[in-house]
């Protein structure tokens, strides 16, 4: 898949500089383009408490989407899907039952899904989602 974007910055674990956020920013436009392209529909980017944030929440049909976006320029420090652990599952478990009970959608059908992004060149770049790649932890709801 070719996705128009700035270059990613060159080092991928510069955490919290700003080329840090700017990948992050560029990864998460190229993951909301990639799903869009699969009938997804983007309903919020960075949805943030005090908890965290989750990168976006989309609608597949009628099922409500939390999407973790992970992108690396190279594995030197674990491929994208190494930093998907079970504390960030938690985490992002945590959030989305905070948003479902503050938007009242308790009842909705929902999932967790995470796109994963490897390399430098946004042009060429390897694109992977995987769907309902983690659930609510037993006793969560």
């Amino acid at each position: 898949m070719h996705v128009a974007s700035s270059k990613f910055p060159a080092d991928p674990e510069s955490r919290g500089t700003v080329s840090n956020r700017t990948r992050g920013a560029d990864g998460e436009r190229i993951a909301a383009q990639y799903l869009e392209s699969r009938g997804y529909r983007i309903l919020e980017y960075n949805y943030r408490t005090r908890m965290g944030e989750i990168d976006l929440i989309a609608k597949d049909g009628v099922t409500l989407v939390f999407v973790e976006v992970k992108a690396r320029t190279n594995d030197r420090f674990g491929g994208p899907a190494e930093a998907i652990t079970k504390a960030k599952q938690a985490r992002v478990a945590r959030l989305a039952q905070q948003y479902l009970a503050v938007r009242r959608l308790a009842d909705r059908l929902c999932r967790f899904d995470v796109v994963l992004i490897r390399g430098d060149d946004p042009k060429t770049c390897s694109i992977e989602l995987l769907t309902g790649a983690f659930e609510l932890p037993l006793g969560a709801s």
